[in-house]
């Protein structure tokens, strides 16, 4: 695969921070946990090829946006530049605007998992494990699902996001930790990830115990 040399004009990273795949594990010395997030499975992401969401069929790793947005916490519009351009992932590196086909090839390879960044069986990794147990993504886009549909789901739905937020919370509280500090392991909470089915989600974010006509 050759690589595309970018003009910097800053619509990809405006878009968003891109996945990272194996070939990016080195790249993790010179990027903080903390500038990363994890979509999880059956999360609905942009997929760039079909030019739509789609449920997410495996979880990823990608560079996290800025203040809760998409643009790409590297890129900077005053000088337009990225931050880490000389360590910058297969995906910005792949590509170009006026041909994608480099980059829907690189997005075909293999992604880094949790798995990559977490050793299985420490104290982290059953956090991560308990709350995939508790608060999966599918689960919460069938309840969502259904409420747009008319059914009672209010407060299954209301109940599980405001038990996820403090699971998040006391998390952090306890490693001494900001939320956004640990996305990277546990995703956006589950309220930020409905945003797109409804913008009435966003409410959540003031008040985790609201529990009526969300």
């Amino acid at each position: 695969m050759s690589l595309n040399t970018c003009r910097r004009c800053g619509t990809c990273c405006r878009k968003g921070g891109p996945a990272l795949h194996q070939t990016d594990l080195g790249l993790l010395e010179h990027i903080p946990m903390s500038d990363l997030v994890c979509l999880r499975r059956g999360e609905p992401a942009f997929d760039p090829r079909k030019g739509c969401l789609e449920p997410l069929e495996h979880e990823l790793l990608k560079i996290r946006g800025k203040e809760g947005g998409w643009e790409c916490v590297y890129f900077s519009s005053q000088p337009t530049e990225c931050s880490m351009y000389e360590h910058r992932p297969l995906e910005c590196r792949s590509l170009s605007c006026s041909d994608t086909g480099e980059i829907f090839v690189a997005m075909e390879t293999p992604v880094i998992t949790r798995r990559d960044i977490v050793p299985p069986g420490t104290a982290l990794w059953e956090c991560i494990v308990e709350h995939e147990k508790l608060f999966p993504v599918s689960e919460a886009m069938r309840l969502a699902s259904e409420r747009a549909e008319g059914a009672r789901v209010t407060q299954d739905l209301g109940r599980m996001i405001s038990r996820e937020q403090h699971f998040r919370h006391a998390l952090a509280d306890k490693v001494g930790a900001r939320d956004t500090d640990l996305w990277a392991y546990f995703g956006r909470p589950l309220w930020m990830v409905l945003l797109p089915l409804d913008s009435a989600f966003a409410r959540y974010e003031v008040s985790p115990n609201f529990m009526s006509n969300c």
